[in-house]
């Protein structure tokens, strides 16, 4: 069952008018990227303007659950910022990975784009064909999966976009906190990057061999596996500090093997991530 399948049938119907319009008039963006996306040229089938959920995507391949974004001007605006977060959240809970591009990529970028747009493909294969033998079930707290003995959960909370951001790890067998990082001037999609990587550090610094990491954020360990935090966060005196820890970030991906097991925490099988600021 597809996700607009699930959806109140005069909504979608309304959503569907939207979107063959928009088929029908594409931003200048949105019609050269599609040059490229059409026919399998990235190696797997995309769909423009497709009806997810309350949201209509600018492309999404179904297979990969991959959404591929476009964002103009206007995305830039506080207001707008703050929806985009809202809409990446909501779309991520239905197990879609977001990438976004500005008009500009899109225009001088082409080669830049296609190549990240492949790389994240990859990503995703490499890590459902990790996921399958997993094996979702029970919740780690039950006991299911690897259980709460030998996982810790990581999560992050930001107010607004960006916002004052923090992040946390939570010890899944003992409730206790880990350790905890912020606030500072960020964003959520951020604080859940550099939780993960903080926790992935830890683990190797004490010598940790029997751990997991648990993640709600399907972009941020899509990030962690491309060792690439990819944000917008302008880069100014306030945000300074951060953009150096992230920098740090990528630079311990790119010189340590990973080989703890980063997890997706299924929230709408689960429930809450125990690491949840507890702010929705």
């Amino acid at each position: 069952m597809y996700i607009y399948e699930t959806a109140d049938d005069y909504e979608y119907d309304l959503l569907k008018e939207n979107a063959v319009r928009n088929r029908q008039h594409p931003t200048d963006a949105e019609r050269l990227l599609w040059l490229y996306l059409r026919g399998k040229q990235v190696g797997c089938k995309f769909r423009r303007q497709h009806v997810i959920g309350d949201y209509i995507v600018d492309f999404v391949s179904l297979k990969y659950k991959l959404i591929v974004e476009v964002d103009g001007k206007y995305h830039f605006k506080a207001h707008q910022m703050i929806k985009d977060d809202e809409r990446t959240h909501d779309l991520e809970q239905f197990g879609y990975a977001i990438v976004r591009f500005t008009n500009e990529e899109v225009f001088n970028q082409r080669e830049k784009v296609i190549t990240e747009i492949k790389q994240t493909i990859m990503a995703i294969d490499s890590y459902n064909t990790s996921a399958q033998r997993q094996q979702v079930g029970a919740s780690p707290l039950s006991g299911g999966l690897r259980g709460a003995a030998s996982a810790w959960a990581v999560d992050a909370a930001c107010s607004g976009n960006p916002g004052p951001m923090e992040y946390q790890c939570v010890d899944l067998q003992t409730g206790e906190q880990v350790f905890h990082f912020g606030p500072v001037q960020g964003t959520n999609n951020i604080g859940e990057f550099l939780a993960i990587v903080h926790a992935l550090a830890l683990i190797e610094k004490e010598g940790m061999t029997d751990k997991v990491v648990y993640s709600d954020s399907y972009n941020a360990i899509l990030w962690v596996k491309k060792k690439k935090c990819k944000t917008t966060l302008v880069r100014n005196a306030q945000t300074e500090q951060l953009h150096q820890v992230i920098a740090r970030a990528e630079q311990w991906l790119r010189t340590h093997k990973v080989t703890t097991p980063v997890i997706k925490w299924e929230t709408k099988q689960w429930g809450e991530i125990p690491a949840d600021f507890g702010r929705k």
